[in-house]
């Protein structure tokens, strides 16, 4: 009887055992793919504001071509 109880511990034990390492390596290329996740996030997120920036621009161009829009709005007489 004691020696299938102790068996059985031994086995929930490597089982444990292997199961902590897998998690620490799992945890580990977790966090290394976020961090390149993240790096190609930002990397797009700068592209795409630059894109935006030269499409304005363009929108600006192709309306009124060598007429700069006014910053601000002239005042309204009383």
């Amino acid at each position: 009887m004691w020696s299938n109880f102790v068996i059985t511990l031994v086995g929930v034990g490597a089982v444990a055992y292997l199961v902590r390492g897998d998690v620490r390596t799992g945890a580990s290329t977790l966090r290394r793919n976020l961090k390149v996740i993240r790096g190609w996030l930002e990397e797009q997120g700068s592209a795409a504001q630059q894109a935006s920036k030269q499409d304005v621009k363009q929108v600006g161009e192709r309306a009124a071509p060598g007429v700069k829009p006014p910053e601000k709005e002239p005042p309204v007489p009383p």
